[in-house]
């Protein structure tokens, strides 16, 4: 998946300056959170992207990596039509 997917799937982007995280440069990541925040998906950093390769998993766990965009909009399309408004 490009960094543009994650945009256009509405994914928000988090900016860390340096100074804030202790690291040498600034970086950035991606996340989207439902409900009331207890269920987020979140991407690696950008300087832990290979070859523009990025991927989204479940917040917290490492376990769990989406790799295709149409994968991560289905899965996006199923939680927001079974969130509780």
């Amino acid at each position: 998946m490009k960094e543009k997917e994650l945009i256009a799937l509405g994914f928000t982007r988090k900016d860390v300056p340096a100074g804030e995280s202790g690291y040498e440069a600034d970086w950035y990541y991606y996340e989207m959170d439902f409900g009331k925040g207890h269920l987020g998906l979140i991407s690696p950093s950008n300087d832990e992207v290979e070859n523009d390769k990025w991927f989204v998993g479940v917040f917290g766990d490492n376990t769990i990596r989406f790799t295709d965009s149409s994968d991560v909009m289905a899965l996006i399309d199923l939680i927001k039509r079974n969130t509780k408004k």
